[in-house]
């Protein structure tokens, strides 16, 4: 775990929209000469002081401690009205995923495309019949 300093603690005020002035004086409300400079020089802060810097900041204590915790790449599921299915959280496997299913869906597009000149086709064949039946039936048209 690396140590907690003043640059550190501006850095997650910055990030999450928080001022270090906050930390300070939740750290030493009775104390207005003590600054976030004092952490630089203290070896340790304690639990107490730790947790009381990430409820102010709004952000977990292992950010704060830059502690990096593990996360699964599979997710399961769990047999619901979806199904089982495995979830990965793999940057590589995402973009196969992803560019499969751009795929997919470029070929449904070409598809309806497809139909949809067809329909039109068929919309002005019909349109013509339909013409020539009411000149047929004015008696305008020929046989």
């Amino acid at each position: 775990m690396e140590k907690i300093t003043k640059d550190w603690i501006d850095e997650l005020a910055l990030k999450y929209g928080k001022k270090s002035k906050a930390v300070r004086d939740a750290l030493w409300p009775k104390a207005p000469s003590k600054s976030l400079t004092y952490l630089n020089s203290v070896q340790s802060i304690g639990i107490e002081k730790a947790a009381l810097i990430a409820d102010v900041l709004g952000c977990s204590l292992d950010e704060l401690v830059r502690r990096r915790v593990p996360t699964p790449s599979l997710v399961n599921g769990n047999n619901n009205h979806v199904g089982n299915v495995n979830i990965t959280n793999d940057p590589e496997s995402l973009m196969q995923i992803i560019n499969a299913q751009k795929q997919i869906i470029d070929h449904q597009n070409a598809e309806i495309q497809r139909i949809t000149e067809n329909m039109n086709k068929q919309l002005n064949t019909k349109d013509q019949q339909i013409d020539r039946l009411i000149k047929l039936a004015q008696g305008n048209g020929n046989q």
